[in-house]
């Protein structure tokens, strides 16, 4: 049997496309909100506003209130969202990452409680993976769940926790065995934020937002009826939450990536920067389309899955230069700090330059891409 090597798009997914289209266009939120917090809460209102309107969900079976549209309905969500400008959805952590890692592990219970929410983003979503000492390495978790009656009590500290200051809901990944370095004898929870014991602090950024949250546990109750998947096998569960990941996440920052550099072509024209910029420009063009078709070979193989073990770094890697070329590019051809001041260009430059952290760093990605991938033996 032959597989699909980029996403395709029937007729049914156009009409949507289509009506999409139309449904943005006459529900434009405006201006996104400069204060951070507000921000924050018009998303939540954007993603119900989706979700009424019939446009969240659309990868998931109609049983659990989706639309039954696989990965490339979700593509066409992101590329219409991504290419008229309106804001992300707010529960992306939920949908494309822990739900989907529920519907693969989770029990039929987990999924009737948690789903209803996450669509609506009535209870938003965090990923509680990262810690002080283990970051990129997962195998490194120290955050201890110790068996208690019918459940665990945890202790420990995340940070870099995204979304952890307005999420109802984390999925934490906690060591219920062994030690810190051994990939057995992990387990990942769905944690209630509001249980005691829980106490968050937000992380600022250099642009003064808090995109991110230091978690601390103590003592934390966690019921086994909260377990996702099996105890002591939270590696292989944790790992299909971050092939879940990539696939739509690379897609969206593409897109949004293709528009802003529609935007520097646009200021290097009026500035009269065009045929200076025209190498530097075509470049980040064949980066982007390598990008984009990329995505879509990975799209593909995840909703055939015939995805193979990790192939989604590769995506990420594409993703970190592609990032960090257009918008180093932008502070080059627009003149630097003094042409560029606090604009939306400097926003991103600095933001750029987490793209190579996030979601694993480049250094473990490469990793993972020479032992997974090229099959290259271990440095002695």
């Amino acid at each position: 049997m032959s597989w699909p090597t980029t996403l395709t798009f029937d007729d049914r997914l156009q009409a949507l496309r289509g009506e999409l289209r139309a449904w943005i266009a006459a529900n434009d939120p405006g201006p996104r909100p400069v204060d951070f917090d507000t921000r924050v809460r018009a998303l939540a209102v954007w993603q119900r506003q989706l979700h009424e309107a019939g446009f969240i969900g659309l990868s998931w079976p109609e049983e659990f209130g989706g639309h039954g549209l696989g990965i490339s309905g979700e593509a066409v969500l992101c590329e219409e969202l991504a290419r008229s400008g309106m804001p992300e959805l707010i529960n992306r952590i939920a949908l494309y990452t822990v739900a989907p890692c529920i519907m693969r592990w989770g029990n039929e219970e987990q999924k009737r409680r948690f789903f209803p929410g996450m669509l609506d983003a009535s209870e938003i979503w965090a990923q509680g993976f990262s810690e002080p000492d283990a970051g990129s390495d997962l195998a490194g978790v120290r955050t201890r769940a110790e068996r208690g009656d019918s459940g665990f009590v945890v202790n420990g500290q995340k940070v870099w926790t995204s979304r952890a200051l307005w999420a109802k809901w984390c999925a934490l990944l906690v060591r219920t065995s062994g030690q810190p370095g051994d990939h057995r004898g992990l387990t990942l929870v769905a944690l209630d934020m509001d249980t005691p014991g829980v106490k968050v602090q937000p992380l600022y950024q250099v642009l003064h937002e808090a995109h991110f949250g230091e978690i601390f546990l103590d003592d934390v109750w966690v019921p086994d009826a909260d377990v996702i998947g099996d105890v002591d096998n939270g590696w292989a569960v944790a790992m299909s939450t971050m092939e879940y990941e990539r696939g739509i996440f690379v897609l969206e920052r593409q897109i949004g990536l293709r528009k802003r550099l529609a935007d520097l072509a646009e200021e290097c024209r009026k500035r009269g920067l065009g045929d200076s910029a025209a190498e530097t420009l075509g470049t980040l063009t064949a980066q982007l389309e390598v990008l984009r078709a990329h995505t879509f070979r990975t799209l593909a193989a995840q909703e055939a899955g015939t995805n193979a073990r990790g192939a989604t770094s590769v995506d990420k890697l594409l993703l970190t230069e592609c990032y960090q070329n257009l918008f180093t590019a932008a502070f080059d051809l627009l003149g630097g700090t003094e042409s560029l001041g606090l604009d939306e260009w400097a926003h991103d430059l600095l933001e750029s330059r987490s793209v190579s952290i996030y979601s694993g760093t480049t250094e473990i990605q490469r990793n993972v891409v020479a032992a997974q991938l090229l099959h290259l033996p271990k440095a002695p």
